[in-house]
């Protein structure tokens, strides 16, 4: 067509004010993917760990919801196997495992220390299959399966200046209050994240028998085929709807704090650098577009007099800024998958010291690296494309309304 012709031949009238706009969006580009390639692999890798370790979808009595601040283990479900068979024949359940979290003092010899972890008892079948403990071994082994057997991250073990062999005494409480004692033979350290580095690991009947819940568990973790929104809330309804679990709380882990407040948080952050970003590059396009409208205001009215409509002056402008935006979306997308793919690969060594005061609640790891999708390239250019309408609407419209004998008059 005629006026996408010309839109194609004005970008190129000018060229060296053309690529120094468009370099604005390539930059603008490049930025923007290195910086959603890198968020998303930080946070996709904590969610994943953390879904891996929590479950996708927890159980846990109503009580214990209410009060789960102040962690009462008096608050269990006590009949925890018939629990996990009624979930486990729901739709869209692919797994389903016990877990008992409680708050122990350690010791590595025969007086009683003060270093004080969250010890978790759980089957095999959860530390093989999710938490997948033998994958972060930095030393030993990990739990048989046997009893009295313990397993400590690695900061931990460094704090309790414990070596393989060790006795480590714990000593917690019972669900009625009362002091209890558990030891066990340290066979393995492990380390990778903030949380597996701090906390201690044993067989759950070893930790129903140190809080005195023979058969139960204080939470029901439930596993879907992913962890993302839409996979999970069809799922988290018809958990709910059980007879079963009318008397306990199901909730999704986005729901729960402190990811309900933090996704909410992190998704406002990354969409201020994006329209942050988009924004000044905009502002470019924005400068080209309305030199373009000045310089050519006499060949506008020309062409409105020779019957060029409206939409068809708008859209002339909109092609030739379209035009910018995806030479330097598609160049910008190119370099910013470079950069993403460089820390995809190696990645950024925040450092162990750093990881570890995130808190022992998040799996954050000492080097975190970058999630280069495709997804994220293609919304890459797309923003490109975005950028060029947001800088070029104004001085379009404006072409758009000139009058064509005012415009003649110009001389322009």
């Amino acid at each position: 067509m005629l006026w996408i012709r010309l839109a194609i031949r004005n970008a190129l009238r000018n060229l060296r004010r053309t690529l120094l706009t468009a370099g604005t969006v390539v930059i603008a580009t490049a930025l923007m993917t290195v910086i959603m390639a890198y968020m998303a692999g930080v946070f996709g890798t904590v969610i994943k760990d953390y879904t891996a370790a929590s479950g996708h979808i927890r159980i846990v009595t109503t009580a214990f919801a209410e009060r789960e601040a102040l962690h009462p283990i008096y608050e269990n479900i006590q009949a925890v196997d018939d629990v996990i068979k009624a979930v486990i024949g729901v739709r869209g359940v692919m797994d389903a495992e016990a877990r008992i979290q409680t708050g122990v003092v350690l010791t590595a010899d025969e007086e009683i220390g003060d270093d004080f972890t969250l010890i978790t008892g759980a089957t095999q079948d959860y530390y093989r299959k999710h938490l997948r403990g033998e994958e972060s071994l930095a030393e030993g082994r990990w739990l048989s399966g046997k009893p009295k057997e313990v397993v400590l991250g690695r900061r931990l073990a460094a704090q309790l200046e414990a070596t393989l062999g060790d006795e480590i005494l714990m000593l917690g409480q019972t669900q009625y209050g009362s002091m209890s004692p558990v030891t066990g033979k340290l066979v393995g350290i492990v380390g990778g994240n903030a949380m597996l580095d701090q906390q201690a690991y044993m067989p759950l009947s070893e930790i129903q028998w140190l809080t005195d819940i023979p058969e139960g568990a204080l939470e029901i973790m439930v596993y879907a085929k992913g962890h993302e929104k839409w996979q999970l809330a069809s799922v988290v309804e018809r958990l709910r709807k059980l007879p079963a679990l009318a008397e306990m709380e199901v909730s999704a882990w986005y729901e729960r704090e402190p990811w309900n407040t933090m996704l909410g948080m992190v998704n406002g952050i990354k969409s201020f650098i994006h329209f942050f970003i988009m924004f000044l590059a905009a502002l470019a396009i924005f400068n080209t577009m309305s030199m373009s409208v000045m310089e050519r205001t006499g060949e506008i009215g020309v062409m409105r007099a020779m019957g060029l409509s409206r939409p068809k002056t708008l859209g002339l402008f909109l092609v030739e800024s379209l035009c910018i935006g995806l030479l330097g979306g598609t160049v910008g997308a190119a370099l910013g998958s470079a950069g993403g793919w460089y820390l995809e690969t190696y990645g950024i060594t925040l450092g162990e010291d750093v990881a570890s005061k995130i808190g022992a609640s998040f799996p954050m790891k000492a080097t975190v690296y970058a999630d280069l999708g495709m997804s994220t390239i293609i919304t890459a250019i797309i923003l490109g494309l975005v950028i060029a309408i947001m800088g070029a609407m104004l001085p379009a419209l404006r072409a758009s309304s000139i009058q064509p004998v005012r415009a003649m008059r110009t001389r322009r």
